[in-house]
């Protein structure tokens, strides 16, 4: 495996996370993986993508969906001007809580402590135009 091969795979799945985290996932697929794969890679990048102590900020949107893997996100705080949505599809989900939070510019969702927030199948979070709605 090349690291140009690596990079354009991260691309290729719209990965826009902390290069630490995606470096760590890396690492350790290719050091414990007997015969390392893009393929294998792939799958494992996909398969759960755990987002912790990050402080990510978009000037409108951010959205989140649980659609090949699971979504963890802890200890994490979140900000789009105008709109968050965190989203599972069928047969994933999403965990978002431990001391995170979720704001917009009008509407502020925090987990405090251990307290979060679980979604399975299609369960959605959407923060917009001023309120929050949880789709079940």
């Amino acid at each position: 495996m090349h690291l140009m091969d690596i990079s354009q795979l991260a691309i290729d799945l719209g990965l826009n996370i902390g290069a630490n985290a995606l470096w760590s996932i890396i690492k350790n697929y290719v050091t414990t993986t007997k015969n390392p794969t893009l393929d294998g890679l792939k799958e494992k990048l996909v398969s759960e993508l755990k987002i912790k102590n990050a402080d990510i900020k978009a000037e409108k949107i951010i959205g989140f969906l649980a659609q090949n893997g699971n979504i963890t996100i802890k200890g994490t705080h979140i900000y789009a001007g105008k709109q968050i949505t965190i989203a599972s599809s069928e047969g994933k989900s999403f965990d978002f809580g431990n001391n995170s939070t979720s704001e917009t510019e009008n509407t502020k969702i925090e987990a405090k402590g251990n307290s979060k927030i679980v979604g399975h199948g299609r369960a959605k979070i959407v923060q917009k135009d001023g309120s929050i709605s949880f789709y079940v």
